[in-house]
């Protein structure tokens, strides 16, 4: 039994008032009557002299004082011991890392560790006493204080209700801090801990985290059998995609299972089988996988207790530079050193044009020389010198006047000064539907950009030699521009990330308008600056894709990039979450406190081997009752009254 207000002890008075209003005679008036025979029982009380009277067995008195104590009682707010909260000032904080997704089975049905923890909580709450009230703290990527001191039950069963599990990592070690300085301000304070300890190791980490007041560890499943995907990666060979996936197994029992490969449109692929022993890993290689910009491979095993690391994506590019071929029968300097100094490209020079069969590359650079026959990959053209069958070429013509910027917004004018840029000669071509003009000098154009044939190109009308550009610093940012316009998207590959993570995102150049499709489907649109973006990647794992429009005839680049769970969070085996507590747990507990290293996961070791529920040291408190039973005896007390008992 506690009493959670002694102060209001002095209302206990109230008990000898009454007693002394009995005792007190009251006065009488003297009136004269024919005769007293009928009134002798009254008589014998009022024929003292002295003031006080002796105290009778009476109904009334006992029932008045009867309800005077209960009053008395409920004023001190007596409490038992009962299953609730450890302070009055409980701070909740709910784990919400991606290991409480894992899916556990017991006599209530399948449910996720986060259901079960949040169903504990409420469970304590709905027991909260008068004058207690709830702090809730999420422990998420970053902890999140969802209500601040409520004594509104309904309001923090709310905020409950409203919490979700997410795929990230936890930072338990933030969110213990915050609790604590929380605890340390207020008085009366205690914390309380709803979770699996999972992700990083808090003892990992420099020393323990001070709690001023009781601390419990609510542990949150038992389950410790789980294989996930710990790498998928993909990347082009010469027969095809060759992918590699590594399979762990967390768990202490062997595992087995089935492995599936999916491309984008969720065709299935390959399959395969694996089997790896508890406690380590197993390599899985696919060879010759058809094409796609992306991979998904889905792992089912006999076993496992959490879904959301089964799958995995991966984006293949063949390397972080692409390829290009430089064709030019008389050779051009200036042309292989710019192209040398772009970075984004690993140039080849010939002096043939290429065969039919000679494979593909990103980039084609034909420089004198026109193909009577399109390569695969994109085109710039430098110098046509003949009519092919997607070539109208017309001839040559000098050039009169200075280069005019007829597209100034266009990517690829972007930095470039055409002011001291002088040119003698350019060849003159005919209209080619999807390519538009970008400078011209009069009447002739020098510079077109655009679509041929399905393929991004830039034709550059004048022999390099022809002018003095490659002398000027517009050269090697025009040539720079020309080669971030004309590189296949993928060669600047993305990421991958983890939920949480700052992903800085290379972007293209000049491009007017980007579009971030999310996993569920939902957009984004960025408002980034520059050639990086450092976006902030939101608590959804899967594929994501971005999409970039560099003008109105250019076809959309498109890039994709996968989003994981941390491999820390597929380690799902319950932990116990240490910290350091000024005092031991429950209300009003005195004694000396503990510290540094104590385990206070509130479960001694025989409740651990037992799995016995870890003792209760909340309170419940009697007040409502006790005033209900001093309303009764008030009630009892005015029938005897009328009665006349």
């Amino acid at each position: 039994m506690q009493w959670m207000a002694l102060g209001n002890l002095g209302f206990a008075l109230i008990v000898p008032a009454i007693v002394a209003l009995y005792l007190l005679k009251r006065k009488v008036q003297d009136v004269e009557v024919p005769s007293t025979l009928l009134w002798q029982r009254t008589l014998q009380s009022w024929e003292a002299v002295r003031p006080w009277e002796k105290l009778q067995r009476n109904l009334l008195l006992l029932l008045q004082l009867l309800a005077a104590i209960l009053l008395v009682l409920a004023l001190l707010r007596p409490a038992v011991p009962a299953a609730g909260v450890i302070a009055e000032h409980a701070i909740l904080v709910i784990d919400t890392s991606g290991s409480m997704l894992a899916r556990e089975a017991d006599q209530d049905g399948e449910k996720t560790r986060f259901a079960r923890a949040v169903e504990e909580a409420r469970s304590l709450v709905e027991q909260l006493g008068s004058g207690q009230a709830v702090t809730l703290i999420e422990a998420g990527r970053e902890p999140k204080i969802w209500l601040s001191r409520s004594s509104d039950k309904q309001a923090v069963l709310g905020a409950l209700d409203s919490l979700r599990p997410r795929p990230g990592s936890a930072d338990q070690r933030a969110a213990l801090s915050l609790a604590g300085a929380i605890a340390a301000t207020e008085a009366g304070s205690g914390v309380m801990w709803f979770g699996d300890g999972g992700g990083e190791e808090l003892q990992e980490q420099a020393g323990l985290i001070s709690i001023p007041g009781p601390f419990r560890f609510y542990p949150a499943g038992h389950a410790k059998e789980n294989a996930a995907i710990g790498a998928f990666v993909t990347q082009a060979g010469a027969a095809g995609t060759e992918g590699l996936l590594r399979i762990d197994n967390y768990g202490t029992q062997p595992q087995q299972g089935r492995i599936s490969i999916y491309g984008l449109d969720q065709e299935l692929l390959d399959v395969d089988t694996f089997s790896v022993d508890g406690g380590a890993s197993q390599t899985v290689t696919f060879e010759r996988l058809p094409a796609a910009s992306a991979y998904r491979a889905v792992i089912d095993a006999d076993a496992d207790s959490l879904a959301e690391d089964d799958v995995s994506w991966s984006v293949p590019y063949a390397s972080g530079k692409g390829r290009a071929v430089l064709v030019s029968p008389a050779g051009n300097r200036f042309l292989h050193q710019a192209l040398q100094t772009v970075g984004q490209m690993e140039v080849e020079t010939v002096s043939e044009p290429p065969a039919t069969n000679s494979g593909a590359a990103d980039l084609w650079i034909f420089d004198g020389i026109v193909p009577e026959k399109l390569p695969e990959g994109n085109i710039l053209l430098i110098a046509p010198h003949q009519q092919t069958s997607w070539f109208p070429y017309q001839g040559i013509a000098d050039v009169a006047g200075s280069p005019e910027v007829l597209q100034q917004g266009d990517p690829l004018m972007k930095y470039v000064d055409w002011r001291d840029v002088h040119v003698a000669k350019t060849a003159v071509w005919g209209a080619i539907p999807g390519m538009r003009p970008l400078v011209r000098a009069g009447e002739t154009e020098l510079i077109a950009a655009g679509t041929l044939a399905g393929r991004k190109a830039v034709i550059i009308g004048f022999d390099l030699h022809d002018s003095d550009l490659p002398l000027r610093p517009a050269f090697p940012i025009l040539m720079q521009n020309a080669v971030a316009r004309l590189s296949a998207g993928q060669t600047v590959p993305i990421g991958p990330a983890q939920p949480g993570d700052a992903l800085a995102i290379p972007l293209t150049p000049g491009a007017t308008k980007r579009t971030l499709t999310l996993p569920d489907g939902s957009t984004h649109t960025p408002e980034a600056q520059g050639t990086t973006w450092l976006y902030p990647v939101p608590e959804q794992t899967g594929l994501y894709r971005l999409t970039e429009e560099t003008g109105p005839s250019d076809p959309p680049a498109v890039r994709y990039f996968a989003v994981h769970m941390s491999e820390s969070e597929s380690d799902i085996a319950p932990r116990t979450l240490r910290a350091a507590s000024g005092q031991p747990d429950g209300p009003g507990a005195g004694g000396e406190g503990q510290t540094g290293g104590v385990d206070q996961t509130g479960r001694s070791p025989d409740d651990d081997r037992t799995g016995k529920a870890p003792s209760t040291t909340g309170v419940q408190e009697l007040t409502y009752w006790l005033a209900a039973f001093a309303l009764l005896a008030v009630f009892a007390e005015w029938r005897v009254y009328r009665r006349g008992y």
